[in-house]
């Protein structure tokens, strides 16, 4: 139990040591791409205060450029990152398990938001809400609850040219929803790195075929 103890208090030690770092470096790379201030804050915003999505900063870099005013975007989940398409797509659609969260975050969104609530039963509802859209978009965008189940429904609410985003696709309890989509034909791409004011590496994984709306 001592020896516990001592881990615990080490670990609390070099975070509060981190935390006098971070407030004394206001230069550098982590502070150009935002990383010190989501740190300090608590939730994914660039050095000036600007939402992000909490997905690998390589990812950011990489589709930024590549977004344009005549997508449309369904995301599972919702959050900064909704805030952070909406002013670079033509619009976006959001579901949200938490009623709680919806609440708080829909009073945020620009008029070029739909945010939608839908309580979280595994493979029901939530993982399917994007097939009740009558249209299909452009980026569905998987990074909420029950991912396997979103990811496979997504494939019925994407267009031709369409992509898919899962991000945390490094853990293993997402592959068989990557083996579908490859088995589905799809390429994909993984961005590793850190992601805003996190300490470890993940990634972000983007799925798609030929004649993407991405132009890879």
């Amino acid at each position: 139990m001592l020896q516990k103890i001592k881990k615990i208090v080490k670990v609390l030690t070099n975070f509060k040591l981190l935390k006098q770092l971070i407030n004394l470096n206001e230069s550098g790379y982590l502070y150009e791409i935002g990383w010190i201030n989501s740190f300090k804050h608590e939730m994914p915003i660039d050095k000036d205060g600007n939402p992000l999505p909490w997905v690998t900063y390589s990812f950011i870099d990489f589709i930024t450029d590549r977004l344009n005013s005549t997508m449309n975007i369904f995301e599972y989940g919702s959050g900064n990152s909704t805030l952070w398409y909406a002013k670079k797509v033509n619009d976006v659609t959001s579901v949200e398990h938490d009623k709680l969260w919806y609440e708080k975050i829909k009073k945020l969104m620009p008029k070029n938001v739909s945010m939608n609530y839908q309580s979280l039963k595994y493979d029901d509802e939530y993982c399917r809400f994007a097939n009740t859209i009558d249209r299909k978009f452009d980026i569905v965008i998987v990074d909420g609850r029950d991912r396997v189940n979103c990811i496979k429904n997504s494939l019925f609410s994407l267009k031709e040219s369409g992509v898919i985003v899962l991000d945390d696709s490094e853990r293993p309890y997402y592959q068989e929803g990557i083996n579908h989509l490859l088995s589905n034909g799809f390429k994909k791409i993984d961005f590793w790195g850190i992601s805003p004011g996190l300490f470890y590496k993940k990634s972000t994984t983007l799925f798609y075929k030929q004649n993407n709306c991405l132009g890879i």
